[in-house]
């Protein structure tokens, strides 16, 4: 890889780490300014705000990268902000409706009011941050990208907090969150103002737009039913809990779901650009010897830490949240192996891009979303929602392994290879849950904390020395390619 890559994908997973500490780190001082049930009501929200940018442009933000003539590019910006305004005056039309019919209680219809316009802002300001998200990738803005995820990230705590203390706990949350992306698309429209100066959409014509449209018609074809698929799942299985189970169980589980699977979106960040680079031009041995490597790599480095906040999690969350928030402990437990597996896979789905499999991608993600929101639908009135939880996580897992192995299937990658990744990935984790165990008898919290550094670094040496470590991460160190010509060869797939 160059190190123009190197570089940038250091750069935005440590904006992106950042951000993330930031939103962690405030969760005691949020566990005791809100309920879990309003914070359940939030999550729904933004679990709503994630379904509905699916149809507020109907994937074709994704496209404004790949157009070499900025004209076009600009022409799909304007497609989707016309539909995302669209959209925008609907949602806020169809709550005008619903508040003047009082057809709900008083207290009801005030967070419907909270909820349906600040959906209504996030529709247009969320498209907005999309489009110019896609002008950065054009212009190789990377770091701008990570400069406004930790303004999202940071004005997000910071103005939730403080509107706290003006407005209700829902209207906080909503506002802050739409507060925070309107920010972060300014930095964004800030970082490519210097190349655009005249404006991104010059000369806008209805039948531009219509011609660009045209053209890049697979991304509402095809995408769409991809991005709901993964985008609605997680934010069904919320609301089908909460349908089950209350809007309190909703929070906790939200709030033990976004903390465990944190590490992945700073993963992703950092680690799929380089992936995407390699998978564009190598040939399918090589991709699959470097997934398989960095795979394994992955799980060794963190089965020890995840195992570590499965086992204490029940004391952590105890000793940092509020008490209204005991019992979120065991939620952390039960996400904890999916995130976990996640954590190494969650960039696999470049492999089915460069080799033109999004199909098979789509039916993983489709198959996943029936079988899961259909379980927890059917279980939520009559299990527990901690038992519920870890059937659900062990659902999850048996998903990731099998995306994992449909991965090397489909893209023709050496089996030998996944085999060896699996097998030592199971010896890492049996030893981390194993030997992690007997840590967590120990008496002393310093006392675990310094056991489990050291058994993270025996896991480590034991894997270098016994099952070929040091030449995995050789290989994953040698790996080069460049950015530009990689990128070239997508457009041309594309």
């Amino acid at each position: 890889m160059t190190a123009s890559v190197v570089s940038r994908a250091a750069g935005l997973g440590a904006l992106s780490a950042a951000g993330q500490l930031i939103i962690i780190g405030s969760l005691p001082t949020y566990s005791r300014l809100f309920d879990p049930g309003t914070y359940g009501e939030y999550l729904i929200f933004v679990g709503a705000a994630a379904v509905v940018s699916v149809f507020a442009g109907v994937r074709y933000d994704s496209a404004i990268v790949l157009p070499r003539n900025d004209r076009i590019a600009g022409m799909l910006t304007a497609v989707v902000m016309a539909i995302a305004l669209l959209v925008a005056t609907l949602i806020a039309g169809a709550t005008l409706v619903s508040g003047s019919i009082a057809w709900a209680p008083a207290r009801w219809l005030a967070g419907e009011q909270e909820i349906g316009y600040g959906l209504a802002a996030a529709t247009v300001i969320g498209a907005a941050q999309r489009c110019l998200s896609s002008w950065c990738i054009r212009g190789g803005h990377f770091l701008s990208m990570g400069f406004g995820l930790f303004v999202f990230c940071l004005i997000t705590v910071v103005a939730q907090l403080t509107l706290v203390h003006m407005t209700g706990q829902l209207a906080a949350l909503v506002w802050g969150y739409v507060c925070a992306l309107a920010l972060q698309t300014v930095c964004l429209a800030a970082a490519i103002r210097r190349d655009h100066g005249g404006g991104l959409i010059p000369r806008v014509t209805g039948r531009g737009m219509k011609i660009a449209a045209y053209k890049y018609r697979r991304f509402p074809t095809y995408m769409v039913g991809y991005a709901l698929a993964s985008s609605v799942r997680d934010r069904l299985i919320q609301i089908m809990l909460g349908i089950g189970a209350g809007a309190a169980v909703v929070g906790r589980f939200g709030l033990a779901y976004r903390v465990s699977f944190a590490p992945n979106s700073l993963i992703y960040s950092a680690v799929s650009p380089i992936f995407f680079s390699i998978a564009s031009r190598g040939t399918r041995s090589s991709v699959g010897r470097f997934a398989a490597s960095l795979v394994e790599a992955t799980v060794v480095a963190l089965a020890v830490p995840y195992a570590a906040f499965a086992l204490e999690a029940p004391a952590l969350t105890d000793g940092l949240l509020a008490d209204k928030w005991h019992g979120t402990g065991p939620f952390f437990q039960a996400l904890a192996g999916p995130a976990l597996l996640l954590a190494a896979t969650c960039w696999l789905d470049r492999a089915f891009d460069c080799f033109r499999r999004q199909r098979v991608a789509f039916c993983l993600e489709a198959a996943f979303t029936l079988v899961s929101v259909g379980l927890v639908a059917f279980l939520s009135r009559e299990v527990d929602a901690i038992y519920i939880a870890w059937i659900y996580g062990t659902v999850a897992v048996v998903y990731y392994w099998t995306y994992f192995l449909v991965t090397f299937v489909a893209c023709e990658f050496p089996l030998a290879d996944f085999r060896r990744a699996c097998l030592t990935g199971a010896l890492a984790i049996i030893a981390a849950v194993g030997l992690g165990g007997v840590v967590h008898q120990m008496p002393s919290v310093s006392a675990r904390f310094a056991a489990y550094l050291l058994l993270m670094a025996l896991v480590i040496v034991a894997w270098m020395r016994l099952r070929g470590g040091a030449d995995t991460i050789r290989l994953l160190m040698r790996s080069r390619v460049g950015m530009q010509e990689a990128e070239g060869l997508a457009n041309a797939q594309l």
